[in-house]
């Protein structure tokens, strides 16, 4: 098992699916995601706590998959994109679906969060194969 992962791919892939996190959840669909968890979108709770803990989850997320793609010789933005799908697939997925069943929240919710997490994933998933 290697853990010589470029940490250059790592902290762009962060950056990046922070970007679209931004886009995403700001001028994209922040109405519609705060409508749907019932909140104005001026009362986001602890901005300054979310964002710090959203760039920290970035850094972890893009290093895990960089630690996947150099274990499963995953090269390749293609490449880089199906891993990313199959990390969104066989773990966000799965378990934002069972929390969303039993915290009884929006189907609608899920898709819109969801919607996001693998296209973070694969654009990240890109990023850290093609860039090894």
């Amino acid at each position: 098992m290697s853990f010589a992962v470029n940490y250059n791919a790592v902290v762009a892939a962060a950056v990046v699916g922070s970007v679209i996190g931004g886009v995403w959840y700001g001028p994209v669909f922040g109405k519609r995601w705060s409508a749907l968890l019932a909140r104005p979108g001026d009362r986001m709770g602890q901005a300054p706590l979310g964002l710090a803990v959203a760039v920290a989850a970035a850094l972890v997320n893009a290093w895990a998959l960089a630690f996947l793609a150099v274990n499963a010789n995953v090269t390749g933005a293609l490449d880089g994109i199906v891993l990313g799908f199959f990390a969104w697939l066989g773990l966000m997925a799965t378990i934002t679906a069972t929390m969303t069943a039993f915290e009884g929240r929006s189907w609608k919710l899920w898709l819109l969060n969801n919607a996001h997490n693998v296209l973070v994933q694969a654009v990240m998933g890109a990023i850290v194969a093609a860039w090894r």
